[in-house]
């Protein structure tokens, strides 16, 4: 179902209507504001989310409940009031989890990445862009290395990422600068990192 679901995600992405979008910015707004999207945690979705299995199960059980709160503007990049580089639909589903404050943090540590690898113009195979997308690939280790210290099982890490990978890349706009970001990528290598602390945001 977790599978399906993703599909059809990334699938309304690039039908999506939003083609036209080219802004990568926001208005800015002060660093110490909360996000302007806030899900309300009952005693009800609490109790919900408890009971699933994995930290993807709850990310879907938010999903299916508040997918009409997604941001699907035409900005690349959408809203982030308190400029932490994470979206605030996206911040907002993070922040319902049930999980430890440290787990949260690596959850929002890749969807900052996320967002960066759209917060630029990668459509120009410019040696420049290409050490710009090594360099945020890279960082996507740290994560890996995080959720390893946090004892957060593979196959659990790995859905994770693709469902935050969809709701990152939710219009037809976004999912092409993605690509364009991936595509520099191709014949690239990295390292895995040790599963340690530092990695950790």
């Amino acid at each position: 179902m977790t599978r399906t679901l993703m599909t059809m995600l990334v699938v309304a992405s690039i039908a999506g209507c939003n083609s036209s979008g080219e802004s990568r910015s926001t208005s800015p707004s002060p660093a110490t504001a909360t996000p302007s999207i806030q899900i309300e945690k009952t005693d009800e979705l609490i109790a919900t989310l408890k009971s699933q299995k994995t930290i993807n199960d709850q990310l879907m059980v938010i999903y299916e409940r508040y997918e009409p709160l997604l941001d699907r503007s035409d900005s690349l990049t959408g809203p982030d009031t308190n400029q932490d580089g994470i979206r605030d639909d996206i911040e907002a589903f993070i922040d319902a989890l049930e999980v430890t404050e440290p787990v949260r943090n690596v959850l929002k540590q890749k969807a900052r990445y996320s967002q960066e690898a759209i917060s630029h113009d990668f459509e120009s195979a410019s040696d420049e862009n290409e050490r710009l997308s090594y360099k945020i690939s890279e960082k996507y280790n740290k994560v890996l290395a995080c959720y390893d210290y946090l004892k957060v099982s593979v196959e659990d890490s790995t859905q994770i990422s693709r469902t935050v990978r969809a709701l990152t890349y939710n219009t037809k706009a976004r999912t092409l600068a993605y690509l364009a970001y991936n595509r520099l990528l191709n014949g690239t290598g990295s390292t895995l990192l040790s599963p340690e602390e530092k990695y950790c945001e």
